[in-house]
This record gives C-alpha cells, sequence and structure tokens, in this order.
C-alpha cells in the first residue's frame, strides 16, 4: 500500500526544522538542501512542498504568526469569563502575554523571529510578513485597550489610537529586553510591568 503522507504535519514539521537551522547556524543556512537533511528527508520531498528557499523561509515565518494566533484562539473563551467577572486588567493581560516570550515554546519562537526580522531588507517577503504580523500586534493592542475602556479601566482623557501605539512598543520593548538579559528581565518583572502599565491607564492622560 503506498505511504499515506499529512501534508499539514509534513510542513510543520519542516517548519521546524528550519527553526533549528536559524536557531542554530542563522537564516542563509536555511537552505533546501539544509532543512532537507535537518528533517531526514530528501530535497525532492522537501521541494515537493517547497520549490525555493524563499518559499520555505516565508512559510516558517507565518507559522510563527499561525501558532500564535492559535494560542490566542484557544484562550477566548476563559479570557471573556474573566472580563464578564469585571476583572479588565486581568483579561487584558491573558491576552496580551500570549505575545511575549514568557515560556520555552514562545521564547523559541521569539528568537526564530528575530532572526527572520534581521533579515527583512534583502527578503521583500519577509518585510511584507512582518509587517502583517506588526498589524496584527497592533489589532491585539488595541482590542485588550477597548476592552478595558469598556469596563472603565481606562480614564475617558485617555487616546486610544496613542495608548495602542504606547502598549505595542511596550511589547516589542520587553520582548527584546527578555531575549537579550533574561536573568535582568525575568518573566516577572515583565508581567509586573506590564500589569503597572495597565492599571496607569485608569488615571487621566498626563499634560
Amino acid at each position: 500500500m503506498p505511504i499515506r503522507v499529512d501534508h499539514a504535519e509534513r510542513r510543520s514539521a519542516l517548519a521546524d526544522a528550519v527553526w533549528r537551522i536559524v536557531r542554530r547556524d542563522g537564516v542563509p543556512a536555511a537552505s533546501v538542501r539544509g532543512v532537507a537533511r535537518e528533517a531526514g528527508l530528501s530535497m525532492g520531498s522537501v521541494r515537493h512542498f517547497f520549490a525555493t528557499q524563499d518559499d520555505l523561509l516565508d512559510f516558517a515565518m507565518r507559522e510563527v504568526i499561525d501558532r500564535a494566533g492559535k494560542r490566542i484562539e484557544a484562550g477566548a473563551a476563559a479570557r471573556s469569563a474573566i472580563a464578564a467577572a469585571g476583572r479588565g486588567v486581568d483579561a487584558a493581560m491573558a491576552l496580551l502575554e500570549q505575545s511575549l516570550p514568557l515560556d520555552e515554546e514562545r521564547l523559541t519562537e521569539a528568537r526564530v523571529w528575530a532572526a527572520f526580522t534581521a533579515q527583512m531588507l534583502s527578503h521583500p517577503g519577509m518585510a511584507a510578513i512582518r509587517r502583517e504580523a506588526d498589524e496584527g500586534l497592533r489589532t491585539i493592542c488595541h482590542d485588550s485597550l477597548a476592552g478595558l475602556a469598556e469596563l472603565g479601566d481606562v480614564h475617558a482623557s485617555r487616546d486610544l489610537a496613542l495608548e495602542t501605539e504606547r502598549l505595542w512598543a511596550l511589547l516589542d520593548g520587553l520582548t527584546f529586553h527578555l531575549l537579550l538579559d533574561p536573568v535582568r528581565t525575568s518573566a516577572d518583572v515583565v508581567r509586573t510591568a506590564l500589569r503597572i502599565h495597565l492599571g496607569d491607564l485608569q488615571g487621566p492622560a498626563p499634560g
């Protein structure tokens, strides 16, 4: 009987192989040949799914976004219940934490994402994916703040558009601190900083 191949599973396994190479050897090393070797497959098997290195890298980068999206979707019901109980900051924290590298899985994704980001200037496909991801994170920030505002946890003087940009910048900064100096910037420090920021929104805007 012919062997049945789960295409989604195979593509995910190839993305994992790309991630391992990128973390260990850098993005340029993630060629079709290198990924085939890493995954224990023939080059023909890899090319069945991805004809070029660019195709392979674009998919592996999108896989970071997709896996984060699935985690966020999986926690939607729990966050809704928290918000319904009037715990707006807790609900916002539960959502925003999914974009931060606070466990090994998310740390791996963040390291891979940072490596991909460094290649954007010479790889238009990656730049487009990064812009898409940025819009997704901005939406998460906006939705979190809108949820807080509905519960009265954002002062009326606050500009939600501006606060969205501030929150987005904070998440980016905390992510890179976690990547570059995880001893000094621990997960607890990051959670505390984020919670303080959200709590401060209950007060009037400066100036």
